[in-house]
């Protein structure tokens, strides 16, 4: 019995059944590989952000720790300084020492130092003698005497023995006494409370004048 010759079709056929069940699995393999790189830069992506969750969360940790174990910083060490009070004998010796005092003030200006005006002869053609200079120093106030009162020394009693009582007088921690002339020339001490209560003074610790020349 003769073969039969193989048929050109029947080639074609299998020609094209094989490069169609290649093109399947090319696409397969690209479907498949795309699908896996999702799932890998997904599974990377989830890993990194539980990383950085993850040190986040030390980094509060470590803030936090840092944070009650901070050292106490310089306005927390000056609020917690404590300034020691002072003695109640001396603190109330300064009381006493101030409130001596209080009523010193004349509330009444000092009058100035005039010098005598210049004899003038009458005369037709002198309606008026003529003005005083004005003058530059009141009471016992020169600017030689303020100048004498020694900050740190001269005490109250001392001053006022010297120059009079003040016009007028303000007493709160400290004393501030003002001696005013009727021109307005001032003189300005300020006394501090000096001393234990055993031998407590107002003591000059500030002056200043105006006026004196």
């Amino acid at each position: 019995m003769q073969r039969k010759p193989f048929k050109q079709s029947h080639r074609l056929r299998y020609l094209l059944v094989g490069l169609l069940i290649v093109a399947v699995i090319i696409v397969a393999t690209v479907i498949l590989g795309q699908h896996g790189g999702k799932k890998t830069s997904e599974t990377s992506q989830s890993t990194s952000q539980s990383s950085q969750s993850q040190n986040k969360s030390s980094s509060t940790s470590s803030t936090n720790a840092t944070s009650s174990n901070a050292p106490v910083s310089s306005t927390d060490e000056a609020s917690s300084v404590v300034v020691p009070s002072v003695p109640s004998a001396a603190s109330s010796a300064a009381s006493e020492a101030i409130h001596a005092v209080v009523n010193d003030g004349t509330q009444t200006p000092i009058a100035d130092n005039q010098t005598s005006a210049p004899q003038v002869a009458a005369s037709s053609s002198v309606a008026t003698p003529a003005p005083a200079p004005k003058a530059v120093t009141f009471g016992n106030w020169t600017l030689a005497n303020f100048n004498t009162v020694k900050l740190g020394s001269a005490t109250y009693d001392q001053v006022k023995a010297s120059y009079g009582n003040p016009t007028n007088l303000v007493a709160s921690d400290t004393v501030t006494a003002n001696w005013i002339s009727t021109s307005g020339a001032k003189v300005t001490i300020v006394f501090t409370p000096t001393g234990d209560n055993k031998n407590l003074q107002l003591v000059a610790n500030y002056k200043v004048q105006s006026g004196l020349q």
